[in-house]
């Protein structure tokens, strides 16, 4: 069994501590914590009318499928919902009024369920395409909370075994200040590939669904449940969470990914959504300057790997390799670069929150 504890110093007096009760969650277990079935059916940007993102496989959505149990959501949510991380990472910014973000280090057992090797597996399988965990802090297992009549206070009487369906008779008491908002508003992700995952009791929940927006056709992700989950493209899916209207709780979790394959389309990885006066601004651009690095170098290491086979294969390592194709790869490192280089130093604030605007890129660094 693992222990979560914490302690937390006063800062205003050295000498005063306190410390939050520990709780035991056991180890992750696949064949406990998960119940992977996969979805019935995909939705691709081509059939929405949407343009499908370059070098990066024709799928928008999916249809909700299973991915955790109901151990595995109570583990989450045991590990989720205690008062140091409810203290420390509750919090709320324009685009959301309640979200539990950047703790990762507050609440182990859930990131150490999204690096673990199976619960990959399953969303690439499902993707149709190795993924990998992008990594950054607050895109793994960011939490969207629908604030009730109690607002944040009523966050902190949930537990770890989902809120059972209103009465109809409690309908109409369950109303509060941000009911016509939504959980999420609309937007496009900072990250290539999202998983969303439910862990509420949807049994008799009205709204409350992922949607997205194809071409002004509103999508709405129906049949969700305790421990299911939607796999998208959400750089390139317009996307809102919606609110739910009679239920005790929503509660969604979202992991960020990116592909295995580093000559794919990674522009979706971006700042588009970060901003100094909601994340640890720093932190983020780093981690985002350390991913594109990664990147590049996994990009070089390919490419020379392939001239060392023809080498060692009795070759000069140029067989094959027209002027079009080198000229070819280092025109895409170079919009690699000016990619990474424009949202570290363009990108905030005119273009919070927004697409890249046509040819920016192209003329950003015009000297190279």
């Amino acid at each position: 069994m693992a222990t979560i504890t914490e302690t937390v110093t006063n800062p205003y007096s050295l000498s005063t501590t306190k410390q939050y009760e520990p709780i035991s969650i056991p180890p992750f277990d696949p064949a406990i914590h998960l119940d992977f079935t996969p979805p019935t059916k995909r939705y691709t940007f081509t059939s929405l009318n949407l343009p499908k993102p370059a070098t990066a496989p024709d799928t928008c959505f999916t249809e909700p499928f299973q991915l955790f149990s109901d151990e595995g959501v109570r583990m989450i949510r045991r590990d989720l919902l205690r008062k140091e991380v409810l203290d420390k990472h509750l919090k709320a910014w324009d685009r959301a009024p309640g979200y539990i973000g950047g703790a990762e280090e507050t609440t182990k057992w859930v990131t150490s369920t999204w690096h673990h090797p199976a619960v990959t597996a399953c969303v690439s399988e499902v993707f149709g395409l190795p993924l990998n965990l992008l990594g950054r802090k607050g895109e793994v297992g960011y939490v969207n909370v629908q604030l009730g009549p109690e607002g944040r206070e009523g966050v902190y009487k949930l537990g770890e075994t989902p809120s059972p369906p209103l009465s109809s008779d409690s309908i109409e008491d369950n109303e509060g200040q941000n009911d016509a908002s939504m959980i999420d508003s609309w937007h496009k992700d900072s990250t290539q590939v999202v998983v969303v995952v439910m862990l509420s009791d949807c049994s008799t929940m009205l709204g409350g669904e992922t949607a997205v927006n194809a071409s002004g056709t509103i999508l709405k992700a129906r049949g969700m449940k305790a421990g299911s989950a939607v796999v998208m493209q959400g750089a390139h899916t317009p996307h809102a969470a919606l609110r739910s209207w009679n239920s005790a709780e929503r509660i969604s979790m979202v992991t960020s990914y990116g592909f295995v394959d580093v000559d794919r389309d990674d522009s979706g990885t971006s700042l588009r959504s970060t901003s100094p006066g909601h994340h640890e601004w720093d932190n983020v651009k780093g981690h985002f300057l350390e991913w594109k690095l990664g990147r590049l170098r996994e990009r070089v290491s390919k490419m020379e790997e392939k001239v060392l086979e023809k080498r060692r294969n009795g070759g000069s390592g140029m067989e094959e390799m027209e002027k079009e194709q080198i000229e070819g790869w280092v025109k895409e490192q170079i919009t690699f670069l000016k990619q990474m280089s424009w949202e570290l130093c363009e990108r905030y604030p005119k273009f919070l929150y927004k697409d890249v605007p046509e040819g920016a890129q192209r003329k950003y660094l015009s000297d190279i």
